[in-house]
């Protein structure tokens, strides 16, 4: 599961990211330390005029209320996801994402090895609300599997415009899958990230876990 992660600022991913366009928006985001569901993301699609860079709520409204801020690669076929993976596939680019230990609820700080962004697959929908997405998850790399027995679907940048290109839906679902073996690295860092409110680089520092106890907020 993926439900916190890293946001890069605006000019960062237009200089980062090959976009033909890029919506007003995208300029104004500003680095997020503690990024949350329901906050905005940086989304790459496929536009009419090639790549284009724009910014949607994270999380998907569900029908029985609520929302859904991941979407299962093996469950993407089911009604619910059926129509966004034929016509909403798109990458959210993040510096990296949070996952908390089974069993010991301990936050994990999880980046790429090579300092370069994630490029998550993802799926999007627009309501009269705005656009929202949701973060593919898959099964774990070897570097994932003794924390969590889930993690965001990562696309190598040689399988993102095919992902955003490809006409058939059960061809660009098997494009998805983990980071390579070796590609992330990952420390512990402090609990104070559980709280939403707190934000800003000192959350990236690494720590040991016997001092995070009781670091809660």
């Amino acid at each position: 599961m993926c439900g916190r992660g890293v946001r890069p600022e605006g000019p960062e991913l237009i200089e980062l990211l090959e976009a033909a366009e890029i919506d007003d928006e995208v300029r104004d985001l500003t680095v997020r330390y503690n990024l949350a569901p329901t906050q905005p993301v940086a989304v790459l699609w496929r536009g009419a005029e090639g790549r284009r860079l724009s910014v949607a709520r994270w999380g998907v409204p569900r029908r029985r209320g609520g929302i859904a801020i991941n979407a299962r690669d093996d469950r993407l076929r089911t009604p619910v996801w059926r129509a966004a993976l034929g016509e909403g596939r798109v990458v959210v680019p993040l510096r990296g994402f949070y996952e908390w230990e089974a069993g010991t609820r301990q936050p994990w700080y999880v980046h790429r090895r090579d300092g370069e962004l994630l490029l998550m697959a993802a799926l999007w929908t627009e309501d009269p609300e705005g656009r929202h997405a949701a973060i593919i998850t898959t099964e774990p790399s070897g570097d994932m599997v003794d924390i969590h027995d889930r993690m965001p679907a990562i696309l190598e940048p040689e399988r993102v415009e095919p992902w955003l290109r490809e006409r058939d839906p059960e061809a660009a679902a098997e494009l998805l899958g983990p980071a390579p073996e070796g590609a992330l690295r990952r420390y512990p860092v402090s609990r104070r990230v559980n709280r939403v409110a707190n934000d800003g680089p000192e959350l990236l520092e690494e720590v040991t876990p016997d001092a995070t106890q009781g670091e809660l907020f």
